[in-house]
């Protein structure tokens, strides 16, 4: 196993983990949503939490066997976590929420992609 398969496995098990506080996140979102603004906060977390989900579990594949990561569903999932969690960095800025989980869970993704992209490159030479 290489560097970047090793380092994937790691942000897989990271992105878990942010999968379990964007739900926890999600879940006090829906409860205080009493207006539209704050109901679109919960479903940009929501939505959020499941791709992390899928990141996460997808990744600890890809990195065990890294021509998993060779199909254009597993790309086109990952460049969509990170550009998701731009925007529901925006929303929460522009809404006025408290922006840190989903600041954080941006970080987490861009880094995931970065490692998702380094094992799918090895993978091809």
């Amino acid at each position: 196993m290489s560097q970047n398969q090793k380092m994937l496995k790691i942000m897989s098990f990271v992105e878990l983990f942010m999968a379990v506080a964007m739900a926890a996140w999600t879940g006090m979102s829906f409860m205080f949503a009493n207006t539209s603004p704050g109901l679109l906060l919960s479903i940009c977390s929501l939505v959020c939490a499941l791709l992390d989900l899928y990141l996460g579990v997808w990744g600890i594949g890809v990195a065990n066997r890294p021509s998993r990561g060779l199909g254009i569903y597993y790309v086109g999932i990952t460049w969509l976590a990170v550009v998701l969690s731009a925007v529901s960095v925006v929303v929460y800025v522009f809404i006025g929420g408290l922006a840190i989980p989903a600041i954080a869970n941006l970080a987490v993704a861009a880094v995931y992609l970065y490692c998702a992209r380094r094992v799918r490159f090895e993978e091809l030479r």
